[in-house]
């Protein structure tokens, strides 16, 4: 099994630990490749509540993560995922990005190669997460394909005040969970809460 993750940042983050974690006692199979892609640097400010250290301040946050994780063989692409090229290769990718152009490029990707996926989002404490549904509009419905912004897993006006959310970690957890349905033969459900 091949597992992309795109996305390193507050649900990214966090799901890989404890993907690795699940790999560490065999839960998830021991032979499966994780790769993470992320073009973003970690900021100190993220470190509140992304699963980064002050030490990793400045350093790609895929680079971080692999590096801190390469016991379990997690490697980085520390580029922008743009294009379906590439997402070749994978059986399984998990979207954990904080934009909609990304999404509706792997989603459109994974309907024409036939490839799962999952689609975690978060925004303070509202959570969803979606497996790859029957149709591809089914998805995409949950797109504005005209919405270039990037958006936290925060909530900005919590952020203002000082105040972290802890939805991001719920949707990772949530995420691994699926996955392991996903293992197992499970049906996955969408899921939609607002904490």
């Amino acid at each position: 099994m091949k597992i992309l993750v795109i996305g390193a940042g507050g649900i990214g983050s966090h799901l890989i630990a404890e993907v690795c974690r699940l790999i560490e006692i065999e839960q998830i199979d021991p032979n499966t490749e994780l790769v993470i892609a992320d073009d973003d640097l970690v900021e100190m400010e993220q470190v509140r509540y992304q699963n980064f250290t002050f030490e990793e301040a400045g350093l790609n946050k895929a680079q971080a993560l692999a590096k801190r994780f390469k016991r379990v063989g997690v490697t980085a692409i520390k580029d922008r995922i743009k294009s379906g090229k590439q997402l070749k290769g994978y059986d399984l990718i998990v979207l954990c990005v904080d934009n909609d152009p990304t999404r509706e490029l792997v989603i459109k990707y994974c309907f024409l190669k036939n490839v799962d996926f999952l689609d975690l989002r978060s925004s303070g404490r509202t959570v969803s997460a979606f497996p790859k549904l029957e149709k591809a509009s089914d998805n995409l419905k949950f797109i504005d394909s005209n919405d270039t912004a990037c958006y936290s897993c925060q909530d900005r006006n919590n952020l203002l005040l000082g105040r972290i959310d802890e939805g991001n970690k719920i949707v990772a957890l949530i995420g691994v969970q699926m996955m392991l349905n996903k293992f197992r033969g499970m049906n996955n459900k969408v899921i939609n809460l607002a904490i």
